[in-house]
């Protein structure tokens, strides 16, 4: 990825809730989530409940926080999911959420992170 950046690219990245796991599905790149992406999604969804934010905001503006990433696909399943999206993305995430899933090795070091790096 930063080698995209650095000559100027970008990408268009799908699937940013993971096949649903990071929203409550039972896939995870497309097949049935394991036991241990459960248990992280869990410890996710904990953090991003004590900072009152939602799920789809961290997925999406996660990966938007590279930038080697010119968009995001969704994959929304239904129309109203795409109103669902654009308000993940209006949703203030605090660098206090960001900063707990790095330090409890959530997320790759150096990823990225909004807020942060």
């Amino acid at each position: 990825m930063p080698e995209v950046a650095d000559k100027g690219l970008g990408i268009v990245a799908g699937g940013p809730y993971s096949s649903g796991a990071l929203v409550g599905g039972p896939n995870f790149e497309y097949a049935p989530a394991p036991k241990d992406i459960l248990d992280r999604v869990a410890r996710i969804k904990a953090i991003a409940e004590r900072h009152s934010i939602s799920m789809k905001a961290a997925g999406l503006q996660f990966v938007l926080a590279n930038p080697a990433v010119a968009a995001v696909i969704p994959g929304a399943s239904r129309p109203g999911r795409i109103a669902e999206d654009s308000a993940a993305l209006a949703e203030t995430v605090p660098a206090d959420f960001w900063r707990e899933l790095r330090e409890g090795g959530l997320v790759d070091p150096a990823a990225p992170l909004p807020g942060l790096d």
